[in-house]
């Protein structure tokens, strides 16, 4: 079974991504001691924002309590298709959020990430990222006091960068950031932060293309399309479709391996949670 799209490094590629990582973390140490701003902080506002070269404060709206039901389909080893379907539980009261993403496939649940945090002036800020597949649960912790990034996988420790989020929240962050002020991430736009799994963090950046409308048996569903590209540290293509008719909570998920395989989740229904 595709493992949810997660293709490993090579020591050599890890080990890269954490020297650039420090770098960003021992430069916007040192600049702020000059006084300075660092370059790569502003780099990610503006990027967040839109082409104003004079980028507003980032607005959030976090979406109301939801359960999310998607159909699935997917590529495993090149040449296995299958279908599958996904269930996505998000919450949050009094500054916190819990969230839940489950795959399923051939009759068995097959991937479990969940995501807890706080709810703030940088948007959510996970505490906790859990990954479960065949093998224990891996977790990844964001130690906010520290600075820290930390993995059970036994990874070293990385750099917390403002903002942060892990591969769940990533999502979860998109729609705040859409769902406060759709205006404003229009075509040509992107949003950029830290990302992290159970292994590495990188920078994500998602581009937004032009407005697209997926297709339901009930009609047609406006949506906004962002896309992270591959990059050499983190070689998964993820795409993420928002739409107003769900709080922007995504309505399609697709990751795509680089040798092929991929997992598509396409939206069905919204309950109450659970």
């Amino acid at each position: 079974m595709i493992d949810f799209c997660h293709a490993p490094l090579s020591r050599l590629r890890r080990a890269r991504a954490r020297q650039f990582l420090a770098l960003l973390s021992a430069l916007a140490l040192g600049l702020q001691l000059s006084g300075a701003a660092a370059p790569w902080a502003r780099h990610l506002d503006s990027q967040a924002a839109s082409s104003d070269s004079t980028p507003a404060a980032k607005a959030y709206l976090f979406p109301p309590a939801a359960q999310l039901h998607y159909e699935g389909n997917g590529l495993d080893r090149g040449f296995l298709r299958y279908t599958g379907s996904g269930t996505l539980q998000w919450s949050h009261a009094a500054g916190h959020y819990d969230a839940r993403l489950e795959i399923s496939a051939w009759g068995f649940r097959v991937r479990t990430w969940t995501s807890t945090g706080t709810l703030g002036a940088q948007g959510l800020q996970p505490s906790r990222f859990g990954d479960t597949a065949r093998g224990p649960e891996l977790v990844t912790h964001f130690e906010q006091d520290k600075n820290r990034i930390s993995f059970s996988s036994g990874d070293g420790d990385l750099p917390l960068l403002a903002g942060a989020q892990d591969k769940l929240s990533a999502l979860l962050q998109l729609s705040a950031l859409v769902g406060a002020d759709p205006q404003r991430y229009g075509s040509g736009s992107s949003i950029t932060f830290q990302a992290a799994d159970s292994h590495r963090a990188e920078l994500w950046e998602f581009k937004v293309s032009a407005p697209e409308t997926l297709e339901f048996p009930d009609g047609g569903l406006r949506s906004i399309k962002l896309t992270k590209e591959a990059n050499p540290q983190f070689d998964q293509k993820i795409e993420v479709w928002l739409a107003p008719a769900t709080a922007y909570l995504p309505v399609r998920i697709r990751i795509t391996e680089a040798g092929g395989n991929f997992v598509d989740l396409l939206w069905q229904k919204t309950q109450k949670p659970d």
